[in-house]
Protein backbone atom coordinates (compact mmCIF):
# COMPACT_ATOMS: atom_id res chain seq x y z
CA UNK A 1 0.00 0.00 0.00
CA UNK A 2 1.05 3.50 -0.73
CA UNK A 3 2.46 5.69 1.88
CA UNK A 4 -0.20 8.29 1.64
CA UNK A 5 -2.59 5.69 2.33
CA UNK A 6 -0.57 4.61 6.06
CA UNK A 7 -0.78 8.46 6.73
CA UNK A 8 -4.42 8.68 6.36
CA UNK A 9 -5.49 5.63 8.39
CA UNK A 10 -2.55 7.11 11.18
CA UNK A 11 -4.47 10.54 11.02
CA UNK A 12 -7.76 8.88 11.15
CA UNK A 13 -6.99 6.76 13.67
CA UNK A 14 -5.31 9.75 15.65
CA UNK A 15 -8.20 11.83 15.45
CA UNK A 16 -11.08 8.92 16.44
CA UNK A 17 -9.73 6.09 18.23
CA UNK A 18 -10.71 8.01 21.34
CA UNK A 19 -14.48 7.81 20.43
CA UNK A 20 -14.33 4.23 18.37
CA UNK A 21 -16.19 5.84 15.56
CA UNK A 22 -15.42 6.87 11.96
CA UNK A 23 -18.02 8.37 9.62
CA UNK A 24 -17.54 8.06 6.06
CA UNK A 25 -17.47 11.67 5.96
CA UNK A 26 -13.94 12.20 8.16
CA UNK A 27 -12.46 9.64 5.74
CA UNK A 28 -13.31 11.72 2.78
CA UNK A 29 -12.02 14.89 4.81
CA UNK A 30 -8.87 13.06 5.01
CA UNK A 31 -8.38 12.21 1.69
CA UNK A 32 -9.45 15.42 0.21
CA UNK A 33 -8.35 15.79 -3.52
CA UNK A 34 -6.14 13.12 -3.25
CA UNK A 35 -6.31 10.25 -5.42
CA UNK A 36 -7.25 7.42 -3.85
CA UNK A 37 -9.00 3.96 -5.69
CA UNK A 38 -11.94 1.92 -4.55
CA UNK A 39 -9.09 -1.10 -3.16
CA UNK A 40 -7.33 1.95 -1.11
CA UNK A 41 -10.47 2.80 0.57
CA UNK A 42 -11.49 -0.28 1.27
CA UNK A 43 -7.93 -0.58 2.53
CA UNK A 44 -8.65 2.29 4.89
CA UNK A 45 -11.86 0.99 6.35
CA UNK A 46 -10.54 -3.14 7.11
CA UNK A 47 -7.60 -1.18 8.97
CA UNK A 48 -9.78 1.19 10.98
CA UNK A 49 -12.11 -2.08 11.81
CA UNK A 50 -9.22 -4.28 12.36
CA UNK A 51 -8.26 -1.41 14.54
CA UNK A 52 -11.75 -1.69 16.76
CA UNK A 53 -13.19 1.48 15.02
CA UNK A 54 -16.51 1.37 13.90
CA UNK A 55 -17.17 2.67 10.52
CA UNK A 56 -20.43 4.21 9.24
CA UNK A 57 -22.40 2.75 11.74
CA UNK A 58 -25.38 4.19 13.40
CA UNK A 59 -24.69 6.92 16.33
CA UNK A 60 -24.76 5.56 19.84
CA UNK A 61 -25.51 7.14 23.10
CA UNK A 62 -22.12 9.20 23.20
CA UNK A 63 -22.17 10.47 19.65
CA UNK A 64 -26.10 12.08 20.69
CA UNK A 65 -24.23 12.88 23.53
CA UNK A 66 -21.29 15.01 21.84
CA UNK A 67 -24.36 16.01 19.27
CA UNK A 68 -26.26 17.37 22.15
CA UNK A 69 -23.36 19.05 23.59
CA UNK A 70 -22.26 20.61 20.35
CA UNK A 71 -25.93 21.88 19.51
CA UNK A 72 -25.79 23.01 22.82
CA UNK A 73 -22.83 25.09 22.56
CA UNK A 74 -23.55 26.55 18.93
CA UNK A 75 -26.90 28.10 20.43
CA UNK A 76 -25.53 29.99 23.58
CA UNK A 77 -22.87 31.11 21.17
CA UNK A 78 -25.09 32.58 18.17
CA UNK A 79 -27.04 34.14 21.42
CA UNK A 80 -24.08 36.06 22.93
CA UNK A 81 -22.24 36.86 19.28
CA UNK A 82 -25.36 37.91 17.45
CA UNK A 83 -24.22 35.65 14.59
CA UNK A 84 -23.28 32.00 13.77
CA UNK A 85 -20.22 30.77 15.90
CA UNK A 86 -17.34 29.35 13.73
CA UNK A 87 -16.54 25.38 14.04
CA UNK A 88 -13.78 26.99 16.19
CA UNK A 89 -15.54 28.33 18.98
CA UNK A 90 -17.97 26.08 19.26
CA UNK A 91 -15.36 23.17 19.40
CA UNK A 92 -13.45 25.79 22.08
CA UNK A 93 -16.77 26.27 23.78
CA UNK A 94 -18.05 22.01 24.47
CA UNK A 95 -14.57 21.02 24.84
CA UNK A 96 -14.98 18.43 21.11
CA UNK A 97 -12.15 18.80 18.36
CA UNK A 98 -13.40 20.50 15.78
CA UNK A 99 -13.68 17.21 13.46
CA UNK A 100 -15.92 16.19 16.27
CA UNK A 101 -18.05 19.49 15.47
CA UNK A 102 -17.75 19.53 11.96
CA UNK A 103 -19.31 15.79 12.15
CA UNK A 104 -22.08 16.66 15.24
CA UNK A 105 -23.05 19.34 13.15
CA UNK A 106 -23.49 17.80 9.76
CA UNK A 107 -25.60 14.58 11.67
CA UNK A 108 -27.59 17.27 12.93
CA UNK A 109 -28.72 18.33 9.61
CA UNK A 110 -29.36 15.08 8.56
CA UNK A 111 -31.98 15.10 11.58
CA UNK A 112 -33.48 17.78 10.49
CA UNK A 113 -34.12 16.46 7.32
CA UNK A 114 -35.73 13.63 7.92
Amino acid sequence: MRPVIDDMIQELLTRHRANGRVDLNDIAEVIGGRPVSYEEVEHIIDRLESEGLRVAEPLDAGDVEVLRAVLASARRLADALGRRPTIGEIALACGHAPHAVRRALEQAGRVKAC
